[in-house]
């Protein structure tokens, strides 16, 4: 890599798509306001040497995820640890005692690579960068953006820099022991494809081959589609009334081709199934109404979209906070958990689609005021990487 850049090493780690698609957007905003002055390594640290431990690590975490949809039990043997100890020593004793291998593996990865500057959006590779500062004479920085509207005692606070979102996020931070010297408040941030997609309906329905002139309802439960996905969607299938109706499974096979079978034989709903896709944005954009689980990143591309939601189960404090910031503080849909009154919702939006202009007009108020800290984020970065000295010279 060029000598005369800053080297940063952002870190990828799949537990749903939400800390992936953050990475995406700050090493987007980096290579977009700073090409000239920042390399940017977007490392799938958990995958990308075969490290047998990094990779059941991260399934072991995807397994949780998939766990906790269907179950609202979010890693109950960690969150047992943080009633037993305060959450630092909790982690630290996790991984020094559970998770050696995996903590050390990850160092040597980062090490390795020599990095100005490692960059997490997930809290078990920035745990495993602190202490590799601490206790190997790493001399990176280490920063985190909290994809999440709040923070919880599991982000290491020992990281020289760290990003978040919203007030509550801040407020989470400051009970959890950051400093306002650490801590940057900005807004919500997206990465590039989404940025800067049309939110032109028509034109992403011709895209997609949809119905130009019908009312279109997009259903999703993060990558996994594990949480109401399945009783919603076939509460929706009972309305008599002409609708499109796409159906997004990800990785779950199990939905997709439960779907799949029924493509053609629904009479005049529309039915479209998909596995996991990249422009999921793109069919939300396409849409008149998002019904998911309370994932914060899939609401805010549907938001951006200007698509309101139908947030319909959360199974975590994460994604209860997610809920209660989306629409009960910002109203930019509803929370329905009942699929027969979702599907009574659905056909009165389907009979007036007017009655949903408010909640468009809060998508776009929401976006107004609460989206676009990509540069600022960045400026931040920088300002971290210029005050620690020159690239390479630490």
């Amino acid at each position: 890599m060029p000598k005369n850049k800053y080297r940063v090493l952002v870190t990828y780690m799949e537990a749903g798509m939400g800390h992936i698609i953050s990475a995406d957007a700050i090493a987007d905003a980096l290579e977009t306001w700073y090409p000239d002055e920042v390399e940017v390594t977007r490392s799938h640290i958990f995958t990308e040497t075969g490290n047998r431990a990094l990779a059941a690590h991260e399934k072991q975490f995807v397994r949780e995820v998939r766990f906790a949809q269907r179950f609202r039990s979010h890693f109950f043997f960690l969150t047992f640890l943080q009633y037993l100890l305060p959450p630092l020593a909790s982690l630290k004793l996790t991984y020094n005692v559970a998770y050696p291998r995996v903590k050390k593996a990850l160092q040597n990865i980062m090490m390795e690579k020599d990095p100005d500057m490692v960059f997490c959006t997930h809290w078990t590779p920035l745990h495993a960068a602190v202490e590799a500062k601490v206790h190997r004479g790493a001399t990176f920085l280490t920063g985190l953006y909290v994809p999440d509207p709040n923070v919880h005692g599991w982000w290491d606070k020992r990281t020289d820099l760290c990003l978040v979102n919203n007030k509550w996020a801040y407020e989470d931070a400051i009970r959890e022991g950051f400093s306002p010297q650490q801590l940057v408040l900005s807004k919500f941030i997206l990465r590039k494809a989404v940025r800067e997609a049309t939110k032109d309906k028509a034109e992403l329905r011709r895209r997609h081959n949809l119905p130009l002139d019908r009312f279109t309802v997009v259903l999703a439960d993060g990558a996994y589609a594990s949480a109401k996905i399945r009783p919603f969607a076939d509460e929706f299938l009972k309305i008599d009334r002409p609708f499109t109706m796409l159906v997004i499974a990800g990785s779950n096979e199990e939905v997709y081709n439960h779907y799949a079978a029924l493509v053609g034989h629904t009479g005049q709903i529309e039915l479209h199934v998909y596995r996991f896709v990249e422009d999921a944005h793109e069919l939300y954009g396409a849409s008149d109404l998002f019904v998911t689980k309370a994932g914060p990143n899939a609401i805010l591309d549907s938001v951006w979209m200007d698509t309101p939601i139908m947030s319909n189960y959360y199974s975590s404090p994460i994604e209860r906070i997610t809920n209660r910031l989306y629409v009960d503080e910002h109203h930019v849909g509803t929370y329905v958990d009942d699929p027969v009154e979702g599907a009574r919702q659905l056909t009165a939006y389907i009979d007036d689609p007017e009655t949903l202009a408010p909640y468009i007009e809060n998508c776009r108020k929401f976006v107004r005021d609460c989206v676009g800290g990509e540069k600022e984020m960045a400026d931040a970065i920088m300002e971290a990487l210029r005050r620690h000295g020159p690239p390479g010279q630490r």
